[in-house]
C-alpha cells in the first residue's frame, strides 16, 4: 500500500465524517472540530511534501465573499479591478501579488475553483474559503498542494467575510524561506 493511497483513505474518512456531522450532529463545536482537524492534517501533509519539491508557481484562491458586498468594482473576473479603497482586504492580496509574485484568483464557487486548479496546475495553492467549501475543495484536489485557511463569517455567510492576513503572509514567507528546518508547522 502506497503512502498516497493511505493518505487518500484518511482524507476520505475525514470528509465522510464531516459530511455526516453536517447532517446528524447538532453540536456546532463538534462539527468544527472535524473540519479543523481535517484542515490541520491536510496542511501538515502539504508542508511536509513541499520539503521534497521545488515550488515556483504559487496561487492564492479566494472566495468572492471577502470583497465588500456594496463595492461597485467587482473583482470576480479580475482582481486588478480593485481600487484599493481598503473597505475590504482585497487590496492586501494585490500587495501580496506584487511582493511575492503570486497569482491571485477569485472563485465564485467550487466549480470555478476546481476548473482553475485543473487548468493552471500551480505547484502550491493557498485556498481560503468557508468550512464546507474548503473541505470539499481540498478533498477534490487531493493530489495537489492545497494549503487551507478558513475565512471568518462576520455577519452572515457569503457576505463581507473576513480573512486572517497574517496566516496567509506567514505561509508566503515560509514558501520563500530557504531553510525548511526553521518552519514551525502550526496548521
Amino acid at each position: 500500500m502506497t503512502k498516497t493511497f493511505f493518505h487518500k483513505i484518511i482524507y476520505s474518512g475525514y470528509y465522510i465524517s464531516y459530511l455526516l456531522s453536517e447532517r446528524y450532529i447538532h453540536d456546532q463545536k463538534k462539527k468544527n472540530n472535524i473540519a479543523v482537524n481535517f484542515v490541520k492534517y491536510n496542511n501538515k501533509l502539504v508542508l511536509k511534501k513541499l520539503k521534497k519539491e521545488n515550488v515556483k508557481n504559487i496561487s492564492i484562491l479566494l472566495p468572492h465573499c471577502i470583497q465588500n458586498y456594496d463595492c461597485k468594482y467587482k473583482i470576480t473576473s479580475n482582481i486588478e479591478n480593485c481600487i484599493r479603497c481598503k473597505k475590504c482586504k482585497i487590496y492586501k492580496f494585490l500587495e501580496f501579488k506584487e511582493k511575492y509574485n503570486v497569482d491571485v484568483k477569485i472563485a465564485t464557487g467550487g466549480t470555478l475553483a476546481r476548473l482553475y486548479l485543473k487548468k493552471q496546475r500551480p505547484d502550491f495553492i493557498i485556498a481560503v474559503a468557508c468550512k464546507r467549501d474548503l473541505i470539499s475543495g481540498i478533498y477534490d484536489a487531493f493530489s495537489q498542494n492545497v494549503y487551507g485557511i478558513f475565512n471568518r463569517i462576520v455577519d452572515s455567510p457569503c457576505i463581507n467575510t473576513d480573512i486572517d492576513l497574517d496566516k496567509v503572509e506567514e505561509i508566503l514567507k515560509k514558501l520563500y524561506c530557504e531553510e525548511w528546518s526553521i518552519w514551525k508547522i502550526q496548521g
